[in-house]
């Protein structure tokens, strides 16, 4: 008899399995956006400083992600 764990508990793995995206797009996002924002960075001509930040959390969040370290 092979019982799943309830839904609660999967729900839970798949949260700390997904943890370095999770926080790649809720923290470092709005934070490289702010960053660029307030350094007044000259940014390509109709592109938000949040794309950016979603861009840079994506791939930061997506090598934390694949190698298990954020350096």
């Amino acid at each position: 008899m092979d019982q799943k764990p309830p839904l609660p508990l999967r729900l839970a793995g798949l949260f700390f399995r997904f943890k370095p995206l999770i926080f790649a797009f809720g923290i470092l996002t709005p934070l490289i956006a702010q960053a660029l924002f307030a350094a007044k960075a000259p940014l390509p001509e109709g592109v938000s400083p949040y794309w950016i930040g979603l861009a840079v959390a994506a791939l930061w969040g997506g090598f934390a992600q694949w190698k298990g370290r954020w350096i």
